[in-house]
């Protein structure tokens, strides 16, 4: 029963694994399941499927990365090369704090969805609809606002900049709900009083 488990698990796992994992196509066609750790100005670094170690490939090998994101990145001999500067003495924890920096700087997406929900939370309850539907919807990469695609090349950074617009989209829905939904409140308790006032 144990080595039923057992198995069980393991092919649960390499069920995630297959399902949550990277892409590299290379230029003779093959394509690699990978986990991309790095992209830089002269290779890419990843770890392949089954196996921990750590592998680097020459950008001119590879026509295209996919990520498990849904991002895609087609590199080709003439596309212009990132600065060395970009990447050098960044680790991983620091390209994605300067991720979440800049999109606090340049994130600017939410506004629709803020303003949509603002206006509908007038309407209680109807306000919460939408609220819950903009707050659980990542913002789209053409509302993300990212002033680098360089930059957002890297994994580390991409993935620092969409976590932090996405945290950033949720707050400022769920505090125009609260503002909407307040001031609705504030309106009846005014017009009761108002109402109680003038029949006595």
């Amino acid at each position: 029963m144990q080595k039923v488990i057992a198995l069980l698990i393991l092919l649960f796992i390499s069920a995630s694994f297959a399902m949550a994992q990277d892409k590299i196509i290379l230029k003779s066609g093959k394509e690699l399941k990978v986990k991309i750790i790095n992209l830089n100005p002269k290779d890419v670094t990843f770890i392949p499927e089954y196996s921990s170690d750590t592998v680097s490939l020459l950008r001119e090998e590879i026509t295209m990365l996919h990520y498990k994101t849904g991002i895609i990145i087609y590199l080709s001999g003439n596309e212009k090369q990132m600065p060395a500067s970009t990447f050098s003495g960044s680790t991983p924890d620091s390209m994605y704090a300067l991720g979440e920096r800049d999109a606090t700087l340049y994130y600017k997406g939410f506004k629709g969805a803020a303003i949509g929900t603002l206006i509908t939370s007038f309407y209680i309850p109807w306000g919460l609809i939408p609220a819950i539907a903009c707050s659980s919807t990542p913002p789209k990469a053409y509302n993300l606002g990212y002033k680098d695609k360089n930059l957002m090349e890297n994994p580390e950074y991409y993935a620092g900049y969409t976590d932090k617009a996405y945290k950033i989209k949720k707050k400022k829905v769920w505090t125009n709900f609260g503002i909407g939904t307040g001031s609705t409140f504030v309106f009846i308790i005014l017009l009761t009083t108002l109402t109680v006032l003038a029949y006595r």
